[in-house]
């Protein structure tokens, strides 16, 4: 859900985003989601609103999204993934680490808000084999240890300084 409050905003050299994401895992798989009129699958979460905490963020978003509060959450992932989509993108990402819950049936992926939302498990081994995004997060899901990575996902043609 957007608001005029998320910390986000455009302008001449491009866009900002400030986000949270949640890597919400079961066994070997690993919960993606998309929305109506996208062709490629992400991790669940969405933009932090300017005076919250990322933990404060992240139960907000997968409130909206799943309908679930998801307990113990651990950062795992600071992201900074810069990209060209109509014009430059800088994203700021706060990627926590979820166990999905043993006494939450793997199904119940639907009591949220947003409608337009569809969930999927995929198996962390054959998340390069569908379109997901960003694709430089796939080598460091399958093991996210107990430290916390700084990852930088560069995707301009940039030539060498």
């Amino acid at each position: 859900m957007s608001s005029a409050s998320d910390i986000s905003w455009h302008g001449p050299a491009g866009t900002f985003n400030l986000r949270v994401a949640a890597v919400i895992s079961r066994a070997d798989q690993v919960l993606v989601v998309t929305v109506e009129g996208l062709d490629y699958w992400f991790l669940p979460g969405g933009r932090i609103q300017f005076g919250e905490s990322s933990q404060v963020a992240l139960t907000r978003e997968l409130a909206e999204e799943l309908g679930h509060d998801l307990p113990g959450a651990r950062l795992a992932l600071v992201v900074e993934n810069i990209f060209e989509k109509e014009s430059l993108q800088h994203e700021i990402g706060l990627y926590y680490r979820i166990a999905w819950p043993a006494a939450l049936d793997p199904s119940d992926l639907h009591r949220g808000a947003e409608t337009e939302h569809t969930f999927r498990w995929v198996p962390v081994s054959e998340l390069g084999r569908i379109d997901f995004r960003p694709a430089g997060l796939v080598p460091f899901l399958p093991d996210l240890g107990s430290t916390l990575r700084h990852v930088v996902l560069d995707r301009l043609d940039r030539a060498p300084a």
